[in-house]
């Protein structure tokens, strides 16, 4: 069962105050206290090219639409109610001048949709409590420039005194306007840091100084501490990903939902610079020593068809695992890999994969994702790996092909 991270935060920091409940008399049933958004349409469901992602406390909403005004349907959990109503209209982006073009003969469009996202507020049952969304909509914009300058935090009341404090950090690239996110596991390891009280640096994935150019993102593989070894999760390597982390408690290679809608050309190569260092030890998921074993990190892009059974890869082993998944159309993978203390610029070429080449209509069709992932510890998703291995990342570039 997929569990929203605001919802199993709270009920693991309540968890005595519940068992205590239980323990009494059993009286009239409580009201809900959950305010979370579940679902959600726009009612002429021929706009959504995608289902939309709903993750902590933002939703991105994949439409083909032109209309900047839009009224989306959400769905609730039980007895909760929503500010705006539901099926109110708003506006979602306009149409601003195009910041980037310097020239009438840059070849840039003159204008470019800004999207503008707009936040509902969510009140559970019992009125005890109130959960906001920012809401935004993604209209056929796909980066092909990736920085890593840019970042927002994800905020959480976690020592409960009303305030919210920014936990870990969030990547973000901007594209026409409109903001494409970065999923990274540090959701997945929210609570068993918690009570270390961690600074947002002390998360597997965050932002460094020192970058090619301006910031840079830094992937560490961390001890998760007794909490971790308890819920089987020892380690947690630093990763970074195009897409979505949902909580899956009792699958957690499912959590990570890998893949954005894809609308470009034909990708050719992506380029980038790294530096590497592994961790003095590798260690199995059961954090006993694994003999002769050296830490190696991971650094792939994938484009893949999106179907009603693979709406999305993860770290699972079926068909929509990142690597092996049937649907995937072309994969670059960083296979020259090594030990580097200064940044090392790579070109890794997109080879077509499972027999299958790249088809300009299903792309057109909204039926294509594309993910670039990255790992500090390539068999992290399985807790194999060293604690300290750290892997920076800066300015990827997808190359197409020319129209």
């Amino acid at each position: 069962m997929h569990t929203n991270v605001h919802t199993w935060g709270r009920a693991f920091l309540l968890a005595v105050a519940m068992t205590a409940a239980l323990a009494s008399c059993i009286k009239e049933e409580a009201l809900n206290a959950e305010a979370d958004i579940t679902g959600v349409s726009l009612g002429a469901d021929s706009l959504l090219i995608r289902e939309p992602e709903i993750t902590n406390n933002e939703i991105t909403i994949y439409a083909n639409t032109r209309d900047s005004i839009l009224a989306p349907q959400f769905t609730l959990t039980e007895g909760a109610t929503i500010a705006p109503a539901s099926g109110t209209k708003r506006q979602f982006f306009k149409r601003v001048a195009n910041p980037d073009k310097t020239s009438v003969d840059d070849g840039l469009p003159d204008s470019i949709d800004e999207a503008t996202p707009q936040t509902y507020t969510v009140t559970s049952q019992d009125g005890r409590w109130k959960k906001t969304y920012t809401v935004r909509v993604a209209n056929n914009a796909t980066p092909s420039d990736f920085h890593f300058d840019d970042i927002r935090y994800y905020m959480y009341d976690a020592d409960n005194d009303g305030t919210d404090d920014p936990l870990f950090q969030i990547f973000y690239e901007k594209i026409g306007g409109q903001q494409v996110d970065w999923g990274s596991g540090n959701p997945g390891v929210m609570i068993t840091l918690m009570a270390s009280n961690p600074k947002p640096t002390d998360y597997p994935t965050s932002q460094a100084d020192n970058g090619v150019e301006g910031k840079c993102a830094k992937l560490t593989t961390i001890s998760t501490g007794a909490l971790g070894v308890m819920f089987g999760a020892p380690i947690a390597a630093g990763n970074i990903f195009l897409g979505s982390f949902t909580v899956s408690m009792n699958d957690m290679a499912s959590s990570t939902h890998f893949g954005i809608p894809f609308f470009n050309t034909k990708p050719i190569s992506l380029t980038g610079y790294y530096k590497y260092k592994a961790g003095p030890t590798v260690t199995d998921k059961n954090m006993k020593p694994v003999s002769g074993a050296k830490d190696d990190f991971a650094l792939y892009a994938v484009v893949f068809e999106v179907t009603k059974d693979v709406p999305w890869l993860d770290g699972t082993d079926t068909d929509r695992n990142s690597t092996k998944s049937p649907n995937i159309v072309l994969k670059a993978e960083l296979t020259d890999r090594k030990e580097t203390d200064e940044w090392t610029k790579f070109t890794i070429p997109f080879e077509p994969m499972n027999g299958k080449t790249f088809d300009i209509n299903k792309m057109i069709q909204g039926k294509y994702s594309i993910a670039i992932v990255a790992s500090s510890s390539k068999d992290g998703a399985t807790f194999q790996g060293a604690v300290g291995s750290t892997l920076y990342l800066d300015e990827f570039h997808i190359n197409y092909e020319a129209y």
